[in-house]
C-alpha cells in the first residue's frame, strides 16, 4: 500500500513541475492602480465639485506605482497634469489648443502645460512600439 502512495507522489510531482504556470509579481498592485485609475476618471466625469477626490486617487496611483517601482502606461501618464495630477479632461479641466503642429494641453487648475508634437504622424513613442514588447502575461489565468 505505501509503494501505490509514493508512485501516486511521483506522479502528481510530476505534473506540477511539468505545468509551471508563470505568475505576474505585482498583479495585485496593477489591480489596485487600474482601479484607482477609474475611480479617478469616474469622479472627474461627475461633476466639477469632486475634483478634489479625483486628485487625491491619482495621487494615490502615482504613489502606488512608485512603491511597487512599476512604470505607468505612456497612454495614463498622458493624462494626468504633472503639477496638480488631476485628471486632464478636454473641455472639462483643461484647455487644449493647437499651435504650430503641437498639441497643448493647459491645466485650468494649476496653468501647467503639456506639450506634444503632431509633426509625425507615424511616430510612436518607445513603449508602444513592437520591439520594446519582451513579453505578454495574460492575467485572465491567475
Amino acid at each position: 500500500m505505501s509503494s501505490q502512495n509514493t508512485t501516486a507522489r511521483a506522479e502528481n510531482s510530476s505534473v506540477n513541475t511539468n505545468s509551471k504556470i508563470k505568475k505576474c509579481p505585482g498583479k495585485d498592485t496593477f489591480q489596485r492602480m487600474n482601479y484607482l485609475y477609474q475611480a479617478c476618471n469616474a469622479t472627474a466625469t461627475e461633476n466639477a465639485a469632486s475634483n478634489s477626490a479625483s486628485i487625491l486617487y491619482s495621487n494615490l496611483l502615482v504613489a502606488i506605482s512608485k512603491k511597487a517601482v512599476q512604470r505607468l502606461d505612456i497612454d495614463l501618464k498622458r493624462t494626468l497634469c504633472k503639477g496638480c495630477r488631476s485628471l486632464l479632461l478636454a473641455g472639462v479641466n483643461c484647455k487644449v489648443r493647437i499651435k504650430k503642429k503641437r498639441s497643448i494641453w493647459i491645466c485650468t487648475n494649476c496653468s501647467t502645460s503639456k506639450v506634444f508634437d503632431l509633426r509625425n504622424p507615424d511616430y510612436q513613442p518607445w513603449p508602444q512600439q513592437a520591439e520594446s514588447l519582451v513579453e505578454v502575461i495574460d492575467y485572465k489565468n491567475d
